[in-house]
């Protein structure tokens, strides 16, 4: 067993695995002295393991059972920092002889959604008090619910983020009305009433908001360690950025069988730049704390537990590459960047080695870069046992590799999830919304008709021929009238003009109208579908303005009906999206009484979307495998042979920094709350620790949606590093995915092809052409040889808008009608 080290804190580098290492210390006795827990498994029960997420508590098991070599083992207590349970601190408490009288009775946390909707309520009545007087005159405040949710919703991260840092709403008298803007002072005064308001609210539902909930139980379990902890406790590979984690960590630190193990301690950094991330004085000038460094809240942990670097130990041996030391120079405190000069020019070996292994991707735009991260990926797996991994915060990236990879096959563990209203049955019921309330436009409605979940009674893609045949009778073309009623009328008035013109009576059809090769059982069966569609849609389609809990409703009947098999079983609400959204309307009209506010049925759509916008529909876990995809919060703790990082440019990693439409930045500041940018701080530690893997490859495009995108400032800062020749070399290494994604569906041989000289027989060439087939001819005769010969008619555009002869067509008829009714005038 080694000698105690001379703190309970250690770091794992991050070249080093972090949760086999930190095992592997915990059964050799380096963590805890006197707990050699490698020769009895048993005595690994009385250990507490506190991981900063889910995902890395799941792999802490896994490899125990591992490790231990048995199917079955007592493994110690494994707790995620932020699920801590008050009934698991009262089972502890009472297991250390602690007294009933200790025990935490804490009120339950106010549910999510209708903590949501009690908040939106409360800004709709504020944006209804302060509007504009006159009509006509813009609001500071857009009043629709789907804006008053969306605030709702930052309402409830500015109470969390006051809670979190210990921010009282007393603070809030320090602010001067005076010398703020109109609109902050409104928002100040707003926060008024809502410091007055929302004590009372929870106080009559007898709950607490859910932050000041988790951070009671998480300096609760903190007392309970300092008072009755027996076995060994152990928090690992969290950055500490709450306080209420910051006190659990230095409580669990100075526990005499304690020990703290932090991810990726900057060692490498000179004392200078060290100290100038908490801010300092340099130059007879005082420098603000560099929020943006990723060492920021594990520095301030340190001075909170009241050690320093030197005090830290290490555990695992630092990989070859030495890229830390590449990673701490590069993302240094720009008050200390003036060090780089030292580098310029000459043969610095550490960068050499840190350079080795890294591969920067610059791709033409989003498409060639997911191709190209899916090569690297398909490539890593043709080495036996090799692991690699996607790193992204980029959901459509994400979604792009997964698409390229099913081309071979290759089996892939997505983590981070799909957003609830992104998943089929999320678009497919909002896609209902907005056909049923928008006037069943044929757009909204065409996309409704061909989501594979339509059902209308029957099994998928039943109803495909009736779809084709409505779509090319009534859809393309000017809009129909409003509504299923509107689509029956244009169906019927065109099946009695097509029958005008095959009596040839006189019709307002065209011979030549490409729609007239449909025939009478077609149109029967187009006729048949609307008839389902119709009741189907007809609880939304009348709704005007109702409220919210009513409208979700209806829209839930709608959307059963529409995804409605022959045995009645809604398709939209199988699977794991189908029960989330299932779940969701279910919530919606389980807090009914406070989704009591009127919505105009053009806001509804917005509005559903917005209230599912949290809720996450993740993949079932495939075990096996060696691929995986995952968002920067769910790849903390994990590794890879090979961590390929994608999106890497400003505004997707790191994050936008937005603005909170209640405070100021000044406002944030005076009131002590976190200024944005701390949130780079997190981005940058997560970026850090991906790279200490020993394949790196950095990968973003150069154009994202048709604008020029800029590299992320982490990426700039490397080439910075590394210099103009040094980064050549680097992305020449990433030229050869790019070669391959663009050569990946080059034919491997062009023909060249002649161009088109038909030669029909002479009976079937026209007798007669118009003066514009005879400018068309001479222009391009193949359009003639298309138009006559194959009878190819071109199809109007879905939901065209009238054009003149539409317009002429509508003048004749009137001065038509108006004649034939006053015929003596």
């Amino acid at each position: 067993m080694t000698a105690a080290p001379a703190s309970h804190v250690f770091t794992i580098p991050a070249s080093v695995p972090f949760v086999p290492t930190l095992l592997r210390a915990l059964m050799e006795g380096k963590l805890v002295p006197g707990f050699p827990a490698g020769q009895d498994p048993l005595a690994l029960a009385d250990a507490t393991l506190y991981l900063p997420t889910r995902r890395a508590c799941r792999l802490a098991r896994d490899l125990f059972l591992e490790m231990i070599g048995k199917s079955a083992a007592i493994v110690p207590r494994i707790v995620a920092v932020g699920d801590i349970d008050e009934d698991e601190i009262a089972f502890a408490q009472m297991g250390a002889g602690a007294l009933a009288s200790e025990a935490l009775e804490l009120p339950p946390a106010l549910g999510g959604l209708e903590r949501r909707l009690l908040l939106t309520r409360l800004v709709l009545k504020w944006a209804e008090r302060i509007a504009p007087d006159q009509q006509g005159e813009a609001p500071l405040v857009a009043n629709n619910p789907a804006s008053a949710l969306a605030l709702a919703d930052d309402l409830a991260r500015l109470m969390d983020d006051m809670t979190t840092r210990g921010v009282p709403w007393e603070r809030l008298d320090g602010l001067v009305p005076q010398a703020l803007d109109r609109y902050w002072q409104l928002t100040l005064e707003f926060l008024q009433i809502a410091r007055e308001t929302w004590p009372k609210i929870l106080a009559e539902r007898g709950a607490i908001e859910p932050a000041a909930r988790r951070d009671a139980l998480i300096k609760a379990e903190a007392a309970r360690l300092a008072a009755h902890a027996d076995g060994p406790v152990i928090a690992a590979g969290s950055t500490a950025s709450m306080p209420a984690t910051a006190e659990l960590i230095a409580a669990i630190a100075k526990l005499d069988r304690g020990a703290v193990v932090l991810p990726g301690l900057d060692l490498e950094l000179d004392a200078r730049s060290w100290q100038l991330i908490g801010g300092g004085e340099e130059a007879a000038a005082r420098v603000s704390s560099a929020f943006e460094h990723p060492q920021f809240a594990m520095q301030a942990l340190l001075q909170r537990i009241g050690i320093t670097r030197e005090q830290v130990s290490v555990l695992g041996t630092p990989a070859a590459h030495r890229r830390e030391r590449y990673v701490c120079e590069a993302l240094r405190p720009a008050a200390a960047t003036d060090a780089w000069k030292q580098l310029a020019g000459g043969d610095v070996p550490w960068i050499e080695g840190a350079l080795q292994g890294l591969t920067v991707i610059e791709a033409a735009n989003a498409e060639e870069e997911a191709l190209a991260i899916a090569i690297s990926l398909r490539e890593a797996i043709e080495t036996p046992a090799k692991t690699a991994a996607l790193v992204t915060p980029d959901r459509a990236l994400a979604r792009r590799v997964l698409a390229a990879l099913e081309r071979w096959n290759v089996a892939v563990e997505d983590s981070a999830g799909e957003e609830l209203a992104d998943t089929p049955a999320g678009l497919f019921a909002r896609l209902a919304a907005e056909a049923a309330l928008d006037g069943v436009t044929p757009v909204a409605l065409l996309a409704l008709l061909k989501h594979p979940l339509l059902r209308l009674g029957a099994v998928a893609g039943a109803h495909a021929r009736a779809i084709a045949v409505l779509e090319k009778a009534v859809l393309r073309g000017p809009r129909p009238r409003p509504g299923t009623a509107g689509l029956a009328h244009a169906l019927g008035v065109f099946h009695t003009e097509l029958a005008k013109l095959r009596r040839r009576e006189p019709s307002d059809l065209h011979p030549s109208d490409p729609r007239t090769d449909l025939t009478d059982a077609q149109l029967r069966e187009a006729a048949a579908l609307l008839a389902r569609l119709a009741p189907a849609l007809a609880p939304l389609e009348g709704q005007a303005r109702a409220p919210f809990a009513k409208s979700a409703a209806l829209h839930r009947s709608v959307v059963a009906a529409l995804s409605a098999d022959a045995t009645g079983v809604p398709a939209a609400f199988q699977g794991r999206d189908g029960t989330a959204l299932e779940g969701a309307f279910e919530e919606i009209a389980a807090n009914a009484s406070h989704a009591d506010f009127a919505v105009e049925a053009v806001d509804y759509p917005d509005l559903f979307r917005t209230a599912i916008c949290d809720r996450v529909v993740r993949r079932p876990p495939l075990s096996g495998v060696r691929l995986h995809i995952y968002g920067p919060l769910e790849a903390r703790l994990q590794s890879a042979d090979r961590m390929v990082l994608g999106a890497l440019i400003e505004g997707t990693w790191p994050p936008e920094i937005a603005s909170d439409p209640w405070l100021s930045r000044p406002m944030r500041h005076a009131l002590g709350l976190d200024l944005p940018e701390r949130r780079i701080s997190l981005s940058a530690h997560d970026f850090a620790q991906a790279l200490g893997a020993s394949e790196v490859i950095l990968a973003y495009p150069a154009k994202l949606a048709g604008t020029p995108s800029v590299p992320s400032r982490f990426v700039q800062r490397l080439a910075a590093v590394a210099g103009e020749q040094r980064w050549k070399g680097v992305c020449a290494r990433g030229a050869r995915y790019l070669a391959w994604a663009r050569a990946l569906d080059r034919p491997a041989e062009v023909k060249r092809v002649d161009k088109p000289m038909p030669r029909p027989p002479r009976a079937a060439r026209p007798t007669g052409l118009s003066v514009t087939d005879i400018e068309n001819w001479l222009r391009d005769p193949y359009t003639i040889y298309a138009k006559h010969i194959l009878k190819l008619r071109e199809l109007d555009a879905v939901d065209l808008p009238p054009g003149a002869a539409d317009r002429g067509i509508v003048i004749h008829a009137a001065l038509s009608d108006f004649t034939k009714t006053f015929a003596a005038a």
